[in-house]
């Protein structure tokens, strides 16, 4: 758009020649050395966003952008739409401005899945899918769309919860009926035959108006609307409430049971005890400054002008502050945790109350096969917030923690597996409903903790003398044989990545939650033994209750070693029905025969097995259905029908694509009618089953 005397070109050459000179003059004078004026719809410069590497910091550099200054309007006489032209094409490139960098800073900092190639293909799918799961969770990344989406919605309006400036106006150039028009405007009465003081009084309360709304007042004829600010860009909030609190509390949960490979049923139980202190602020209903700083001005007016501003309805809304509460802390502690895997029938006797049931690292031998034991002594930073508009409620907690951990498996006969080393855990949790946190509240909220682990491990045969005195050497100081001397099968150092993802929706009454919950957890291990060989295990159970487990070794390389890789599925707890068709599959004898109850059904294959179950797949696929399909699936055409597991597991690559389209559970048990139809070409089927009632 041309401009001219810091207008558009356009709406400068409609106007009278006095406006045309009133226009240059004011142009003019501003173009002083100290401080020349910009056009008025030249790009505005870029936040500072390009070197942000957190979501946070670039919507920081954003909302630090100064917004449009009209106060050069206020002294012109300009016709209402060619005043409201120049506002809106200076508001269009602010806003403009803002979108792109926001949207820039979203491509840059999103996740993407070239970000995870060096991982296994399932692996970095899976990582990324976490990834992606923890950006939409992220307030800072929400808010940068929320930047982007205004913009788009409203091109020329400039958000309310953005700090218009401060007035620049002369308010003593006032005519009493400019005043009298101007205040009659917010449901201030100025009477005629007002006093002096009276007026002095009210050029007073007009100094603090935004010029948006000076502008406006003292030149009737356009129109301006006001919005509340309904969200916080950033939890640096200003109120008047700054504290230090510390906190000493305990922790205990028992998960559901979990049904895992070989049937395997086991229960998760944790206790923590933590102590923690930090310093927040506490915001109740006052203004925010970066949004409202017009109510600050009104507060600091003297006793006659404060005294018009409460005789206005809008103006003491203005005064009683944004219809927002909320609060920010930043702590610091250390936790302690006692993590257990037990069978089901311990979870049981915990669940009564009978600690003595927990596997008890002291006497390892009469720990149940297959149960563990993790204690970890962490210290810990994080940050919490909560933000309350009307009936809404926002809140999350991030906590970082950072230490030593030690742990015992107990393995098969007289063996346990000992690893001690470093501890690193990422918690974050967020809420979102009616009402309010830690008293009464409903909606939905999720959980996400991330761990790694670098350890040294070692197996030990507790049969043995020198096995006993190893354990013993574990216990009393921490040590881990870096070797395999005599009693130690098997030493060296292991890598665990664990997470945990949990999503609620229901009632919070304090700290009780009550409601439909869903969890999901994978973990991946590997361990560099002494020997020089490395093992790989990838395990991940679903929300729906999928158990996926992939165990190999590992080539020199890096890579899975494919010659001796094992994939096993664990479909727990699912219908007669779906367990009766992929019992079918590999044994038709069995057709029909439905079971009485819900089954467990266990698949177990190679990788040579995946791959020729693929190629089973693509010869039902081009003979079975529609001509043309296979075709257009390996060209892209067409993408897997999800009701359909054969059409993926056609087109698959690797085992591992073979082996995600078995574990897809994105649409209830259609792998069991896909398994059933596969065998209809197959004899056999390749690989093995295993039923078990789920009784």
């Amino acid at each position: 758009m041309t401009s001219i005397y810091g207008i558009s070109a356009q709406t400068y050459h409609r106007l009278p020649p006095e406006d045309q000179a009133s226009v240059r003059a004011s142009f003019q004078s501003q173009q002083t050395p100290a401080a020349p004026a910009p056009p008025a719809a030249e790009p505005l410069p870029a936040p500072t966003v390009a070197g942000a590497t957190t979501a946070q910091d670039a919507v920081a550099a954003l909302h630090a952008l100064p917004t449009p200054n009209h106060a050069d309007l206020g002294q012109l006489r300009l016709p209402p739409e060619d005043r409201q032209s120049i506002v809106d094409s200076r508001n269009a490139v602010y806003n403009a401005t803002r979108a792109e960098a926001a949207q820039a800073a979203i491509d840059r900092l999103a996740p993407q899945r070239s970000d995870y190639d060096a991982l296994p293909p399932a692996t970095a799918n899976m990582e990324f899918q976490y990834a992606q799961q923890a950006w939409a969770q992220n307030p800072y990344a929400n808010e940068l769309q929320r930047i982007v989406d205004e913009a788009t919605a409203s091109p020329t309006d400039i958000p309310a919860y953005l700090d218009a400036g401060s007035s620049a106006a002369d308010t003593a150039q006032f005519t009493p009926a400019q005043i009298r028009g101007a205040l009659a405007a917010v449901g201030v009465d100025i009477p005629a035959d007002a006093s002096g003081e009276t007026l002095q009084a009210a050029r007073e309360l007009l100094a603090t108006f935004p010029v948006d709304v000076l502008a406006t007042a003292i030149n009737p004829g356009s129109q301006v609307s006001f919005t509340q600010g309904a969200g916080l860009g950033t939890p640096n909030l200003v109120g008047p409430s700054v504290g230090f609190d510390v906190q000493a509390g305990a922790e205990v949960s028992l998960s559901d049971v979990t049904t895992g490979v070989d049937f395997a049923q086991t229960q998760r139980f944790e206790a923590s005890v933590t102590v923690q202190g930090g310093a927040g602020v506490d915001l109740s209903k006052t203004p925010l400054q970066r949004l409202y700083g017009w109510a600050d001005k009104l507060d600091r007016l003297p006793d006659a002008a404060r005294d018009l501003a409460n005789a206005s309805p809008v103006l003491r809304q203005v005064l009683k502050g944004l219809p927002v509460s909320g609060s920010y802390t930043e702590f610091t502690g250390t936790q302690l945790s006692y993590e257990a895997t037990v069978t089901a029938a311990q979870g049981a006797q915990v669940a009564d109350g009978n600690v003595d049931a927990l596997p008890n690292p002291l006497d390892p031998l009469n720990m149940a096969s297959g149960t563990s034991v993790l204690m970890r002594g962490q210290a810990l930073t994080g940050s919490q917030f909560e933000a309350n508009y009307k009936a809404f409620t926002l809140g999350g907690t991030t906590t970082e923690l950072s230490g030593l951990g030690f742990g015992v498996t107990r393995l098969e006969g007289s063996v346990v597996e000992i690893y001690s080393g470093p501890v690193e855990t990422v918690e974050n949790a967020s809420f979102f409903g009616l009402g309010r946190q830690g008293t009464l509240a409903v909606g939905f909220g999720s959980e996400l903790s991330m761990e790694s682990r670098e350890m040294q491990i070692a197996r030990l045969d507790l049969s043995t003398a020198e096995g006993q005195a190893a354990y013993q050497a574990f216990v009393s100081g921490g040590t881990i044989p870096d070797w395999a001397p005599p009693g130690v099968q098997q030493s060296g150092t292991t890598e665990v990545f664990s997470h945990d993802y949990a999503r609620s929706v229901g009632l919070q009454v304090g700290g009780l939650s009550v409601g439909l919950s869903s969890e999901s957890t994978g973990t991946i291990t590997q361990t560099r033994w002494a020997d020089g060989t490395t093992d790989y295990t990838n395990t991940y159970t679903s929300a729906t209750g999928i158990t996926s487990e992939v165990t190999s070794t590992v080539n020199a390389d890096g890579t899975l070693n494919h010659d001796d890789a094992i994939w096993r599925i664990v479909y727990a707890d699912i219908d007669p029905a779906s367990a009766n068709y992929i019992e079918s599959a590999y044994d038709p004898s069995q057709a029909n025969d439905f079971a009485d109850h819900n089954q467990h059904v266990q698949l177990q294959m190679t990788s040579a097995d995946l791959m020729q179950l693929r190629d089973i797949a693509r010869t039902y696929v081009g003979t079975q259905m529609d001509p043309g399909i296979l075709e257009e699936l390996d060209s892209g055409v067409r993408s897997p029908n999800p009701l359909s597991p054969e059409q993926a597991i056609a087109i698959a690559q690797t085992p591992d694509e073979v082996f995600a389209a078995l574990t897809n559970s994105d649409n209830g048990t259609a792998y069991a009618e896909a398994l059933l139809a596969l065998s209809s070409g197959a004899d056999p089927m390749p690989g093995s089953v295993r039923l078990a009632s789920a009784d």
